[in-house]
């Protein structure tokens, strides 16, 4: 009991070091400007150093408290920890950025490639909050970049916020008419927000932009045959079996669709 008291007072008096630290630091690292002379260079190395050394504190107490298994407290104080290092790698990120920026066209079209494809690497390793980020540093400089957009809209669907997925790629396919994934990622939102009605119509523009896209026609198909659209159904499956007859879902769509009503237009009584 008494040694975890002590450590207690001990892990408390470290964490005061280092917001100590940080408070004092901090404003350097923002007013820090991206320039090349000798004074600035040594100030951000400086910085450079502090941030390591607070973050490799961070990870040690962290780390104590989580072998001590130190209660509410303990994890108080780890969230603390953590909070501090998020704040200085956010404000360094900050920096890195204005760095890249200075003396660059802001409509520079490889500045936004880059950002571009930083934004597709965290969607890939599934850190959100940084490619949203990203992306909007990105339509801030273009605001109609449709790549921007599209990225956006996959990323609300990753999240499964399908009203975010809807609005953005609205917006893509009216400066992205010819632009068939577009469609087709708005047929996907208006699916996962239960309009099928809706999402139909984009899916059919998708495969008229892009007819020998498999997965297109997938989507077309399943929708068609959700709302009994026989016809449609069948065309579009006729045309799957020519661009991707080795297709696994071909046999079960058949099914599907052998199982839907047929609709006979009756003519009118004279």
């Amino acid at each position: 009991m008494t040694f975890t008291i002590v450590l207690i007072i001990i892990l408390l008096v470290s964490i005061g070091v280092i917001l100590w630290l940080v408070i004092k630091k901090l404003p350097q690292l923002r007013v820090v400007n991206p320039d090349t002379s000798t004074e600035s260079r040594d100030r951000r190395k400086k910085n450079e150093i502090l941030k390591r050394r607070i973050e490799r504190k961070g990870e040690k107490y962290a780390g104590m408290l989580s072998k001590n298994a130190i209660t509410p407290m303990g994890k108080a104080l780890q969230n603390a920890v953590r909070t501090v290092a998020g704040k200085l790698t956010a404000v360094e990120r900050s920096y890195q950025d204005k760095k890249r920026i200075a003396g660059r066209s802001m409509t520079d079209p490889t500045l936004i490639q880059e950002f571009l494809e930083e934004a597709e690497q965290f969607l890939k390793e599934e850190k959100y909050h940084r490619a949203e980020k990203r992306l909007i540093d990105i339509i801030g400089l273009d605001q109609k970049n449709g790549p921007a957009y599209e990225l956006l809209g996959r990323l609300y669907l990753a999240k499964q916020e399908y009203t975010l997925a809807e609005e953005t790629l609205r917006f893509l396919v009216k400066i992205e008419k010819k632009d068939a994934s577009a469609h087709a990622y708005l047929g996907e939102a208006l699916i996962a927000l239960n309009r099928p009605e809706d999402a139909f119509p984009y899916f059919g523009k998708a495969i008229t932009l892009s007819p020998k896209n498999p997965k297109y026609l997938d989507f077309y198909i399943t929708t068609a045959i959700s709302l009994k659209k026989k016809h449609d159904a069948t065309t579009a499956l006729d045309r799957l079996k020519e661009v991707n007859p080795d297709n696994n879902k071909i046999e079960e769509f058949e099914k599907q669709i052998e199982a839907l009503p047929n609709y006979k237009i009756q003519k009118k009584k004279k």
